[in-house]
């Protein structure tokens, strides 16, 4: 299995102690009879860990790291469980994060709660004769090495669950807001006592001046952005790190997300004086957090339905995908956009576009393809020219599209055009003039068109750009007879 890291250690040969590796018991036994009274006379007789603290970690290639199979970690949290009540041994906080359970009451913030002296490291390989091999060493975080002398190790056979166990792999939470392990978009009461735990220590430890914002009066809706400042900051009140006043505040609180990757985002929450000429510095933490798009369903389209009209302002109703009740429509050659080579499948899943006119309009349909750029769709005849489809006031235009073009039909609204979308997306462009139609079908000509489910090489980069500009140039010539809608698709191949 592939493990991600936190950091790099260097490699360090050491050689391993008389009566360190068993193979005469199971791996439970092992456990209880050899690792842990072993592990617990170390720590407590070792003068280098008098007075000291421990993390215990998994770990691959000699680093640390944040997620794991789960019977490593369950070795790791045995082990640490049965030292923490011991005398003498001091177990650094591990778990969610420090800051959960512990800002939200009126306990004091203990800052050095997460600060470790020594990692013990649990490290499991598989041999080539089908057993696994599990090492545990101490590590100097101080001095990056490891401690001489400590090392217990055991060689053997899994029992069926314990195999089960290694081949499920699971995610470390005392790495929980690394980017390796983010936290989700539904844990924002922990991701705040994470942030405020973070922010508050650094304004406990600077010694400038006391940073005093305004207290957050707005009780209506807020977005997601500003309720989570408002809840690390009521935790950060919450230890009286933060003051909270009026007519002396000489500070501001405020929160940014920034899109990492895909959903992956890093959210940054920073106290910034107010006061320019102060000693005192902007403060913040971060966090890494997933934010998952939200998609609609495609409907299914029943027989003879009777739809009331839609009283929008632009004369393009809602667009989106739908899915066909009956799959010819999405392979009968005489089908608009049809795929002869998608005939065999007679049980593939049928989707189009659908958009809707608030006014006689004659609309045109383009797509966006991931990483092949803008094509305008065109029926199994691939013509130069445009293809176009006249809608009716108070009717739907409907596009059906090949077999295997969508997976799942799952679509959201996009809120513009863009030169490289993170996934595919389809624009619906109509116009309810008729010398705007023949202007858009002019420009349109130009794209490149896409005739069956096989994606085909469209307008990209620079040249996109340009398009773009001329569209932008031929709507406003001819507002208010031109619009546009655009949604985002899911799972397009």
């Amino acid at each position: 299995m592939t493990m991600r890291r936190i950091w790099i250690l260097p490699v360090l040969l050491i050689a391993t102690s008389v009566g360190a590796k068993s193979r005469d018991a199971d791996l439970n036994t092992w456990f209880s009879r050899d690792l842990v009274p072993y592990v617990e006379e170390q720590l407590r007789s070792l003068p280098r860990f008098r007075n000291e603290s421990f993390r215990f970690v998994i770990m691959t290639d000699d680093s640390p790291q944040s997620e794991g199979s789960a019977l490593v970690m369950n070795i790791r949290d045995r082990l640490r469980d049965s030292m923490v009540d011991i005398p003498g041994i001091r177990i650094a906080w591990q778990g969610d994060h420090p800051g959960v359970g512990l800002v939200a009451g009126a306990a004091p913030l203990d800052c050095t709660k997460n600060e470790a002296n020594y990692l013990v490291g649990i490290e499991l390989r598989e041999t080539n004769g089908g057993e696994v091999n599990i090492r545990v060493r101490a590590l100097d975080i101080e001095e990056r090495a490891w401690v001489p002398g400590f090392t217990r190790s055991w060689q053997g056979p899994l029992t069926r669950q314990q195999y089960v166990d290694l081949r499920r792999v699971i995610d470390d939470p005392t790495y929980r807001g690394e980017r390796d392990a983010p936290w989700s978009d539904v844990e924002a009461d922990l991701m705040a006592a994470h942030l405020a735990y973070e922010l508050g220590c650094k304004l406990l430890r600077q010694t400038r001046g006391e940073y005093v914002v305004a207290r957050n009066e707005d009780n209506g809706n807020v977005d997601r952005t500003a309720a989570l400042v408002e809840l690390v900051g009521n935790n950060l009140a919450g230890v009286h790190a933060l003051q909270f006043g009026a007519g002396e505040a000489n500070a501001i609180i405020e929160g940014k997300a920034h899109r990492i990757d895909d959903d992956l985002f890093q959210y940054w929450v920073t106290i910034t004086p107010t006061n320019g000429e102060t000693d005192m510095t902007p403060l913040s933490a971060d966090a890494y957090v997933r934010i998952a798009d939200e998609f609609q369903a495609a409907s299914l389209v029943p027989e003879n339905v009777f739809d009331l009209p839609q009283g929008n302002e632009s004369f393009l109703a809602e667009f989106g995908v739908v899915r066909l009740g009956h799959t010819r429509a999405c392979y009968d050659d005489q089908v608009i956009f049809s795929d002869a080579s998608s005939t065999q499948r007679l049980n593939g899943e049928c989707f189009a576009l659908e958009v809707g006119t608030n006014d006689d309009a004659v609309v045109f349909f383009l797509n966006h393809q991931l990483n092949y750029g803008l094509v305008r769709l065109s029926d199994s005849a691939c013509s130069r020219r445009s293809l176009a489809r006249i809608g009716r006031a108070g009717n739907e235009v409907r596009l059906p599209l090949p077999l295997d073009t969508l997976q799942s039909g799952d679509w959201s609204e996009a809120e513009g055009w863009s030169t490289s979308p993170r996934v595919d997306s389809y624009y619906a462009i109509a116009a309810t003039d008729t010398g705007a139609a023949r202007a858009l079908s002019r420009h349109i000509e130009l794209l490149p068109p896409r005739c069956s489910a096989s994606v085909r090489p469209g307008l990209e980069g620079n040249e996109l750009k340009r398009w773009l500009q001329e569209l932008a140039a031929i709507q406003e010539h001819w507002s208010p007879a031109i619009a546009w809608r655009s949604i985002r698709v899911k799972d397009v191949y």
